[in-house]
C-alpha cells in the first residue's frame, strides 16, 4: 500500500495524530526557535553582567551597579521570550496572528 496525501498508510490517519486546523509544522517550529534565541539572550545578558561586576579593571561602584543592572535584565528578557513564546503559540492555534510592536520597540531601545 502507498500512503496518500494526509498521512498514514492508505489514507488512514495514525492513531493519536490530530491535524491542526491552522498554523504549519514550520511555524511552530520558528516560534521555538525564536524562544531559545531570547532564552540565550538573557543568559548572555546575564552573564556579562557578572563578568563587569567580577572582572572590571578598577571596580568601582559603577561597575558593580552596571553589573548588577545586566543582571536583572538578563531574566527580564527570558521572561518576555517566555510571554512571546506563549503567546505566539495560542494565536498560531487559533489561527490568527498579530505581530507584536511594543515589545520589540523597548527590548530595542534599552
Amino acid at each position: 500500500m502507498t500512503a496518500q496525501m494526509g498521512g498514514g498508510v492508505g489514507g488512514r490517519k495514525p492513531d493519536g495524530v490530530t491535524p491542526k486546523p491552522s498554523g504549519k509544522a514550520s511555524d511552530y517550529l520558528a516560534d521555538e526557535r525564536t524562544y531559545l534565541a531570547w532564552l540565550r539572550t538573557g543568559i548572555a545578558v546575564a552573564g556579562l553582567g557578572v563578568a563587569i561586576a567580577k572582572f572590571a579593571p578598577h571596580r568601582g561602584v559603577h561597575a558593580v551597579a552596571s553589573g548588577a543592572i545586566l543582571v536583572f535584565c538578563g531574566p527580564l528578557v527570558s521572561s518576555y521570550g517566555t510571554f512571546r513564546y506563549r503567546s505566539v503559540g495560542r494565536q498560531l492555534d487559533s489561527g490568527h496572528f498579530v505581530p507584536a510592536r511594543s515589545g520589540v520597540i523597548t527590548a530595542a531601545t534599552w
